[in-house]
């Protein structure tokens, strides 16, 4: 087994981007197994290839995800989310859109190799380096089993070592959730908790724990989830950044304190950028405009005083985008508003028109998160990108905090956790609740606005079992401007998905094996609701 093989100066290169570091490793034209152990600096080479897992596509893979939800539509109808869920096509154990599969396993082999290499030649190191690789590794394991675990119900086969060439059953939930645990635990002891600044997304104790925190969540665990978050409050290193618009748009070059990171993927333009703005831009900004925020989102975005957004109210739909919370600012472009020395324009026939096809906006809207407003685009042309991407950020961590508490019957304490995210976004009242339910459909409203467009929306409805009412026989939604004599704007309300009524079946909480699977394992068999 080799873990580099013929790996040429320009590899090296990239690699050593993603790591942040400066190291001098060994360069020849193939690498056996050894080498990778022989140094420190060789053994960050080979851990950096786990890195891209975290970020290396920037918000792409996220806002993709979303388009399968109720806040985010495809501007182009044969886009795989609009043939999904307007019921063109179908998930089934041959073709799903949403698998990942065949993505996992050849990534837990990845990691159980590395972990095989380190038995046989970790002695090579010192004991703590060893301890550190090892702990970073199973950080990775538990993620790709935890991207497994969410899509198939945690019904999936577990790996600890490499294949023996024996065929393997499907593990129990309660196995593979005890074995993420496991793995992140194990991470949590032996990772440091900081790391210099020349090493800035190397992974920290913060990031096992928050994980942990994260994949608790969809286990339900929610006694394990609040203790996992009270170890990462007690490394007292993270924090709410103060600004949610600057937040996305920091850049690792700017070296800037932010409490809020709690595990990040960083660029660098030129040489390792990302090409985001450029596909999802309005056509104004000569981007692609690949994808728009629906009505079904934007309707949910309060007003500054805490009270609700509603089209029924005279005043406010006069005037819709005025008085809007600051998040709504920070991550809707949306007809009048100010972007790159323009103002949007979002009438038919305008340079950001609303139309059916694709090319444009299908919702009357455009995001503004993750963007990079200050370079005319229109006028220089696209640099890639250079923002940091968030793996997990503190505001997900005190989201995740309040689900757990108010699971566990502590309904002031998940206020506070609650409310603490609101306070950051300007809210001057804290909301109250009465109940659980109550509480839950605060929060889910408060995780559909803080998270968005970050890849969380439809393992959300999912995981609460709401995508079969949130999407089953609805319809996205739109709003479109329409100039009056007078020189403003009505807005009428446009129908997305063009007819179209949503499909969510109610056996898609729970991916079903994929073909080749069962094809090749006679110890795996089909769930029974896809049977």
């Amino acid at each position: 087994m080799k873990f580099f093989n013929k790996i040429n100066l320009f590899t090296v290169g990239f690699i050593l981007v993603l790591s942040g570091c400066n190291i001098d490793p060994e360069l020849t034209d193939v690498y056996g197994e050894e080498v990778a152990w022989s140094s420190e600096a060789n053994l960050e080479l080979s851990l950096n290839k786990f890195y891209p897992l975290i970020g290396q596509t920037y918000y792409t893979s996220h806002v993709n995800q979303d388009a399968f939800a109720d806040i985010l539509k495809k501007n182009t109808p044969s886009e795989s989310s609009n043939l999904f869920t307007l019921g063109s096509s179908f998930i089934t154990p041959g073709e799903n859109p949403l698998g990942n599969w065949d993505w996992g396993y050849n990534w837990i082999r990845t990691c159980n190799e590395f972990l095989d290499g380190m038995q046989a030649n970790g002695d090579r190191l010192p004991a703590d380096i060893k301890l550190r690789a090892e702990a970073e590794v199973r950080f990775f394991r538990a993620y790709v089993n935890f991207e497994l675990a969410k899509r198939y119900g945690a019904n999936i086969i577990l790996y600890d070592k490499l294949p023996d060439g024996s065929q393997r059953a499907l593990s129990t939930s309660e196995e593979v959730w005890n074995f993420i645990s496991t793995d992140l635990d194990f991470a949590a002891a032996n990772l440091p908790a900081t790391v210099p600044a020349t090493k800035a997304g190397k992974l920290t104790r913060g990031a096992a724990l928050g994980l942990k925190a994260r994949a608790m969540l969809y286990a339900k665990r929610w006694n394990v989830v609040t203790d996992a978050i009270t170890a990462l409050d007690g490394l007292g290193l993270y924090d709410l950044y103060p600004d949610y618009e600057k937040l996305f748009q920091m850049k690792r070059a700017q070296h800037l304190e932010n409490k809020e990171s709690i595990l990040e993927f960083g660029y660098s333009s030129p040489n390792f950028g990302y090409s985001f703005d450029y596909f999802f831009c309005p056509p104004g900004d000569k981007g692609y405009a690949q994808i728009s925020p629906t009505e079904n989102l934007v309707s949910e975005y309060q007003m500054a005083d805490g009270s609700s957004f509603s089209w029924a109210d005279t005043a406010m739909a006069k005037k819709p985008y005025e008085g809007r919370e600051p998040r709504f600012y920070a991550s809707i472009l949306y007809n009048g508003a100010s972007w790159k020395g323009r103002t949007i324009n979002t009438v038919e026939g305008g340079v950001d028109g609303y139309a059916i096809g694709g090319g444009t906006t299908s919702t009357g809207y455009y995001m503004r998160k993750f963007f990079d407003g200050s370079v005319k685009t229109q006028d220089e042309g696209f640099q890639p990108g250079e923002f940091t991407f968030y793996f997990m950020r503190y505001a997900e961590v005190l989201l995740i905090k309040a689900e757990a508490m108010v699971e566990q019957g502590n309904l002031s304490g998940a206020l506070e956790a609650l409310n603490k995210v609101r306070r950051r976004a300007g809210f001057k009242q804290d909301l109250t609740s009465g109940s659980k339910e109550d509480f839950m459909k605060l929060l889910q409203q408060e995780r559909m606005i803080e998270l968005a467009f970050e890849g969380h929306r439809y393992w959300d409805l999912r995981r609460w079992d709401l995508a079969r009412t949130a999407l089953n026989g609805n319809k996205i939604t739109g709003r479109v401007p329409v100039a009056t004599p007078a020189g403003t704007f009505t807005y009428k309300e446009v129908d997305a998905d063009n007819g179209r009524k949503r499909v969510y079946l109610p056996r898609y909480n729970r991916f079903p094996i994929p073909s080749v699977e069962l094809q090749r394992n006679a110890l795996v068999e089909q769930f029974d609701e896809w049977k």
